[in-house]
């Protein structure tokens, strides 16, 4: 992960999306009077949208230390909040599985196995999940907008949810792997780890306290896409309730498109349930490009002057050597 790299690849994607927004403009409005609201949108309302959606962060990174704390594990603050927010960098991978490397930065700083925190970020991106169908779930019965999509997705979330806390499920994993990689004990014990973290973070117990939480914490960004119409000088009746809505609801169709931060998909299906809520082309894809840049391209920057900030040399050795400090649990 050196950072000229993936400021590199974190530019050739930023192109992406500039072509992607300037492809809904020619679609959906007039360029030349987004480029103009762009210019007159006023200032004073961005503080405000940042602060909206960083509470959004520090909840989640509240859901962070819970999970750590389910599993017996105690990190230092200051090396937990690095390590949380120096994985915004993986953002752009796919369903942000690439969040990941959080095992491996914990790892090789407190010598944890990678197999027994990695379920970590299965269990947040399964309760973000969760926690974005409630805010869908509760918009779609005021606005009739994407049943079906809501639906399929509801039950894909249910079955992985319910097969990752089954022991038959494990079996089967523990014989693939047994098949495939024979001889190899070890990798055996990982799935074994594996199991017992993901089966701990997602009790019911946990997730009454992790689904309405991530529910919560989303929902500032929705507020934060509000806050964005209303320095557009949108106004319409429920206008809060449609941006939680339509932010969730995009959120969703992104994550399970599993496209690099969910590029075009997002974008495609803000715009298009803006415009299909009575709302102008200009001001829709307006706000589709600033809701993007303070939460997707926000978060990357952040990641990177994090992780570039706090980095050490061996935090993304690949061998498991002797770490640098303990960890309690």
């Amino acid at each position: 992960m050196n950072p000229a790299n993936l400021l590199r690849g974190v530019g050739g994607w930023a192109l992406v999306a500039v072509a992607i927004i300037a492809g809904l403009a020619m679609l959906l409005a007039d360029l030349g009077r987004v480029a103009g609201a762009l210019a007159a949108f006023p200032h004073r309302l961005i503080p405000l949208i940042l602060a909206s959606v960083s509470l959004n962060y520090l909840l989640r990174f509240s859901k962070w230390e819970y999970f750590l704390r389910r599993l017996g594990l105690k990190i230092a603050l200051k090396d937990s909040l690095w390590v949380f927010f120096a994985s915004f960098v993986m953002v752009l991978s796919p369903g942000k599985l690439g969040e990941v490397v959080k095992a491996l930065l914990l790892r090789n700083r407190y010598g944890i196995p990678v197999s027994r925190t990695a379920p970590i970020v299965l269990a947040e991106r399964l309760t973000d999940l969760l926690g974005l169908m409630c805010l869908a779930a509760f918009g779609f019965s005021r606005f009739a907008w994407g049943g079906k999509t809501l639906i399929v997705s509801g039950v894909l979330l249910v079955v992985g949810l319910v097969a990752a806390t089954r022991p038959v499920f494990w079996r089967l994993l523990d014989k693939a792997a047994g098949r495939l990689f024979p001889g190899r004990p070890a990798l055996r014990a990982s799935f074994r780890a594996l199991e017992e973290s993901t089966r701990t973070l997602l009790t019911l117990p946990a997730l009454i306290v992790t689904v309405p939480l991530s529910a919560f914490s989303w929902a500032w960004e929705g507020a934060a896409l509000y806050l964005i119409f209303g320095g557009l000088g949108v106004e319409r009746p429920e206008l809060f309730a449609l941006s939680v809505f339509a932010h969730a609801f995009g959120s969703i169709t992104g994550a399970l498109s599993f496209l690099p931060g969910g590029l075009l998909v997002t974008e495609g299906t803000l715009s298009l349930f803006f415009v299909s809520a009575g709302i102008a082309g200009d001001a829709s894809v307006t706000a589709t490009l600033l809701i993007r840049a303070v939460t997707l391209w926000f978060a990357i920057l952040l990641g990177l002057c994090v992780f570039t900030a706090g980095a050490r040399a061996d935090d993304l050795r690949l061998d498991a050597s002797t770490p640098q400090t303990s960890a309690a649990g």
